[in-house]
């Protein structure tokens, strides 16, 4: 089913994104951090099995990628344009923070960067982190980090996809980071940018 062409109200129920996919307004609402809390983990969800509208934000997230001089509100409007243009060009021609700790930098690999999806902005638990796949990666490495650049958690799966257990502690309000990487080669990685985000209030 094709995406819808106008941008509605950000806000949509569980069983509407379960029986077709999200709008262009959900997955820009998404991708902007303003989609509501209670509908987050649905859409994170619908990402990690639907390749069309991963692609979309995919595409999003790197036309939106902060910049210094450009203010949020600009930035919100361009994540978006950047739906509707992929959703209206793309899918006529295929069937488908700003704060940072100091950490080491990814390794220089001429494969494209895989995308860290979710989660971004505020976040409700549990914590599921969701990425795109590389071509020719047979490995994936997540790094979870705190806000002073400790790492507090890391695994390896062959996934996209992967739950933080609960024995992690994440306190409600606090900046965390997160990253992948993908194995492309013997000792060789690609890395994602490095996402920020934070837990909800409980009953949020």
């Amino acid at each position: 089913m094709a995406h819808s062409t106008s941008i509605p109200d950000a806000t949509m129920s569980a069983e509407q994104t379960e029986r077709d996919h999200p709008s262009a307004g959900v997955l820009a609402a998404f991708v902007d951090g303003a989609l509501p809390l209670a509908d987050r983990p649905t859409i994170e969800s619908h990402l990690a099995d639907c390749d069309d509208c991963r692609a979309d934000v995919i595409a999003a997230v790197r036309f939106a990628r902060p910049r210094p001089a450009v203010r949020r509100r600009y930035l919100a409007a361009a994540a978006a344009a950047a739906v509707l243009l992929v959703t209206a060009i793309g899918r006529e021609h295929a069937p488908m923070g700003t704060r940072e700790p100091v950490m080491r930098e990814p390794v220089i690999s001429t494969t494209e960067a895989p995308v860290a999806l979710a989660p971004r902005g505020v976040v409700s638990r549990p914590v599921r982190l969701v990425w795109t796949q590389v071509a020719f990666a047979d490995q994936y490495r997540v790094t979870l980090f705190d806000d002073a650049g400790r790492a507090i958690f890391e695994t390896q799966t062959r996934d996209t996809s992967t739950v933080v257990p609960d024995s992690i502690h994440l306190d409600a309000r606090q900046a965390y980071f997160w990253r992948m990487e993908a194995q492309t080669g013997w000792n060789r990685w690609v890395a994602s940018e490095l996402i920020e985000f934070s837990i909800g209030p409980a009953g949020r």
